[in-house]
């Protein structure tokens, strides 16, 4: 026998539907099952007679929120340094900080995340990914990259810089050369990893370009015969300039860009992911260091120049803030980017755009979640108040009034007092 699938009606709010169309007043959303089946004006979309019906009048109707930089396995409140307390840390404890993590991105309205790798060997965030795929714990929907560097590298020097420490015999961190790299993608896609995580330029005083051009190339085209999109660290422009030859799908972080590198972003159609938040006031820029107010508006100064530079320039800009080590009490916070966004010369409108259909389209989702519209995943933030009029608003939790993920309420700050809902 057939079962009818369940009817959920969000009813009289103002849609925001992510696309960058005009916000439709009064509006009405039809879900049937996990599916978006009708969403517009209350003059042409009709209320089926079954469904349950969420009266959403003076509130705004926004697409799930997505944030497409996190480190979900960061460890908060053991030891004073993130990448000391990750690796004192068994994957089974790394798991459940992480679960608590991906608990409160989805209280804060972030229905999707992207977690760029960086932690252990990564099975810590495919499990979870698959826990909460499975409904055994709650959270946003996660894509899961695996991380792919070169020794003496970006990843390799954060977790390895006390000379005191044993290297390790078959390092995961670390890949060098064509057919090794090649062979560390085969093993990520194998352990169920959705991109690759890799860098072109780095910070520390050990290296400045990463992989050479062989390497990133073979980098990119064995994740992409492997149906798997490429994140690229690169925080100077040479970096960003070799990356995007390489032919990488965004670019995170991306400081230091000059007009070449944002000619090529804006030619190969390339995702920035800035980070803003990294500079957010009373954070220290470099993790276990009291901060230094005047070194962190240096930094915000010379990170919002950039982005500004990149967006007036019509680069594609998605949200994503690196939440982990320095931003490792941040979780639930994270919509702070989209104010650092406007600020930054985005409109409000621009910077939601950037937290769901941009958002989308980085992590290749853009025909499942990202807009609110027919044939879509129905992942729905009702929030009370309308970020348009002040995009600081998604920041207060309180003002997230609904969560909605696959059709699912599974937050609901008016009837069950906001805990999340299994």
């Amino acid at each position: 026998m057939k079962m009818d699938k369940k009817i959920l009606v969000i009813k009289g709010g103002t849609l925001i539907d992510g696309s960058g169309n005009p916000p439709i007043k009064n509006a009405i959303v039809v879900i049937e099952g996990s599916m978006i089946v009708e969403a517009g004006g209350a003059e042409e979309t009709q209320i089926p007679r079954t469904a349950e019906v969420l009266e959403a009048a003076d509130k705004t109707l926004i697409p799930g929120m997505i944030d497409a930089h996190v480190h979900l396995a960061s460890v908060v409140g053991v030891d004073p340094d993130a990448a000391t307390a990750i690796l004192r840390s068994p994957p089974a404890l790394l798991v459940l900080h992480a679960a608590k993590h991906a608990r409160e991105m989805l209280e804060a309205g972030f229905t999707t995340v992207r977690d760029v790798g960086g932690e252990m060997i990564h099975s810590e965030i495919f499990s979870l990914k698959k826990a909460i795929e499975l409904g055994l714990t709650p959270g946003p929907r996660i894509m899961a990259a695996g991380w792919v560097g070169m020794t003496a590298g970006h990843g390799d020097i954060m977790y390895n810089w006390e000379p005191t420490w044993p290297r390790k015999p078959n390092d995961p961190f670390c890949a060098d050369g064509v057919w090794e790299i090649r062979k560390r993608i085969r093993e990520f896609a194998r352990e169920g990893a959705d991109l690759i995580k890799t860098a072109s330029s780095g910070e520390s005083p050990y290296t400045s370009r990463e992989y050479t051009k062989e390497e990133l190339q073979a980098l990119v085209n064995e994740a992409h015969a492997l149906g798997m999109k490429v994140a690229c660290h690169s925080t100077h422009a040479f970096g960003t300039k070799h990356a995007i030859e390489a032919g990488v799908d965004t670019i995170e972080h991306g400081y230091r860009l000059d007009e070449e590198a944002i000619q090529m972003m804006i030619r190969s159609d390339v995702i920035l992911v800035p980070t803003l938040s990294l500079t957010r006031p009373g954070r220290s820029l470099v993790v276990g260091r009291k901060p230094r107010e005047k070194e962190r508006e240096r930094a915000e100064k010379r990170n919002l120049e950039n982005f500004r530079k990149a967006y007036q320039a019509g680069v594609k800009i998605a949200m994503g803030t690196d939440t982990f080590r320095i931003l490792r009490d941040f979780w639930g916070q994270n919509a702070y980017e989209l104010e650092m966004m406007v600020r930054g010369g985005m409109s409000e409108m621009e910077a939601v755009i950037a937290t769901t259909r941009t958002g989308s389209a980085a992590l290749g989702l853009e025909n499942q979640i990202g807009t609110i519209e027919k044939g879509k995943l129905a992942d729905i933030v009702v929030v009370d108040g309308n970020p348009l009029d002040d995009i600081r608003i998604l920041q207060d939790r309180n003002k997230i009034q609904y969560v909605i993920k696959n059709g699912n309420i599974v937050v609901d700050r008016v009837n069950k007092g906001g805990e999340v809902l299994l």
